[in-house]
Order: C-alpha cells, then sequence, then structure tokens
C-alpha cells in the first residue's frame, strides 16, 4: 500500500486496520535523538541477511551461510524479530514510537491496546485494537517506512512474464545483488537528517531554526526538494528574461510540479 501525496504530506495520523499511525515530528525525533531514529529507519527495512551477516557479527554470518539458499530465500525477518530477544525489544520501541496506540508484546504477537492498561490485566479481545503478526509485518513496515522517507518501491516479479523459469531466476539474482549493492552505498552526509533541517531553515523563505521542529520528516524533504526545484527556476526564469528561450526550453511549470506521483 502506497501512501498517496495527501495523507503522508499531512501531519495528522494515519487510519489502519490495527491502529494509527503517527507522523512524528523533528521536534519529537530529536527528542528521541538522530542517532537512534537512524536506527529504527535502519531496522525497519533490514532483512533476515543484513541481520545475521550485518549486525551479529562472524557468528552470525557463519550461520547465514550455512544456510541452503532455499532456507535464506524462506526465512522471515517476523521469525528473526521472535527469536532475537534484543532484536523484540527493539522493535517494540519502533512500534510504541509510531503508533499512538500502546504496543505490548504477548504470546509472540505485538497487540496494539485501546488504551493503556496495567501489565498484570487481562488483555482480551475488548482492550485489543489490532496485532502485528508475521503475516502483516511487511505491510506495516512499508508503511512507517514511507513516513521516514526511506520507502524503496520493490519490483512485482510475481506478476512479471518471463520466456522461462530460467530467465524469471536470473532476474531475481539481479534485483538481490542490486539491493546488496545499495545497502553498501556509504550514507551522504550531505543529506543526513540534521544537515537538511540547518540548510532547509537558513534557504527557505517562511521555514527558520525556531519554527521547522513542528515539520514531519516528509514535510521536511517536501520543503527540501521544491526549495531545491525553486532555486533552478529562478535562475532558468532570470536567463530567459535575459537571452530569451530561442529553444523553448524553458519549463513554466517547474515550481508547481506533482514529483511525488512520478515515483
Amino acid at each position: 500500500m502506497r501512501l498517496d501525496y495527501g495523507t503522508i504530506l499531512c501531519p495528522e495520523p494515519i487510519t489502519l486496520s490495527i491502529g494509527t499511525l503517527r507522523n512524528p515530528t523533528l521536534r519529537e525525533i530529536a527528542k528521541l535523538k538522530f542517532d537512534k531514529f537512524g536506527y529504527y529507519e535502519f531496522l525497519i527495512k533490514m532483512s533476515p541477511e543484513t541481520f545475521y551477516t550485518k549486525v551479529k557479527g562472524d557468528d552470525g554470518k557463519a550461520y547465514w551461510e550455512s544456510l541452503t539458499e532455499k532456507e535464506q530465500d524462506e526465512m522471515a525477518l517476523y521469525d528473526v524479530i521472535m527469536k532475537e530477544e534484543p532484536l523484540t525489544k527493539l522493535f517494540l520501541e519502533i512500534f510504541n514510537f509510531f503508533f499512538v496506540e500502546p504496543v505490548i508484546l504477548k504470546e509472540g504477537f505485538f497487540i496494539l491496546l485501546k488504551e493503556d492498561i496495567e501489565e498484570s490485566d487481562a488483555v482480551d479481545t475488548d482492550n485489543i485494537r489490532g496485532v502485528i503478526a508475521k503475516e502483516n509485518l511487511p505491510q506495516v513496515l512499508d508503511l512507517i517506512q514511507q513516513i521516514c522517507c526511506v520507502y524503496e518501491k520493490e519490483e512485482d516479479v510475481e506478476n512479471m512474464k518471463f520466456k522461462n523459469a530460467l530467465a524469471r531466476k536470473l532476474y531475481e539474482k539481479m534485483l538481490k545483488a542490486n539491493k546488496k549493492d545499495n545497502e553498501k552505498k556509504k550514507a551522504d552526509i550531505n543529506l543526513s537528517l540534521p544537515n537538511i533541517i540547518s540548510s532547509v531553515s537558513n534557504k527557505h523563505p517562511s521555514l527558520n531554526p525556531i519554527n521547522i521542529w513542528d515539520l514531519t520528516v516528509f514535510q521536511l524533504l517536501d520543503a527540501f526538494n521544491r526549495t531545491q526545484i525553486n532555486t533552478i527556476y529562478n535562475i532558468d526564469s532570470t536567463r530567459v528574461s535575459v537571452w530569451g528561450d530561442e529553444k523553448k526550453t524553458f519549463d513554466a511549470s517547474l515550481w508547481y510540479k506533482n514529483e511525488y506521483d512520478k515515483k
């Protein structure tokens, strides 16, 4: 499920069938700490392979390499989360940060409650708002990724047509290799959240270091992209007003084009 432009641009919580997803502000993220938020972003995009080869160290890498290709492909992130206690606690933190409803862990499920209850109280159908389980975890993480602006659209290989089974397998291997290459790319320090906050608050015509903290991540990055587009537009419009537009390359609609729905 891809959130539409209006829904993700609005700072209001997003109502889902299992609960209400918060769109945290930069102020809330700063209170959490940017490094921790960055780690949350890493975890919500993490695969079982990434966990065992990057997080668990040499022992985890050895374990992953001991598995057959079929076992690797069939391993679900939810199973890894439930198997590794520190990871279970971290995802419980993540869900409590992004959901309005309090989230608890009970009998192998993340349960969203209608209201806070004491740990000793019974959890029953009357106070359960929704459940995050193995089946819906990928969809929940996709939505959180969109809120954090780290979502990458997955290729729908299942509905693609291939000449034969070998062609499908080669294409899937290529996608897997590309995903690994993207994971290895070093993060651009110019695009870190604190640096973008600083840049936008000192460049934008109305946002400043005082009021910028009330924006959500998406609103910030939307303002960042629009500011870049408007800078290009201003340069082009100045050039055209002075030198003309003999080749008809000036795009007068550049400043209001919808770039989000093109992705």
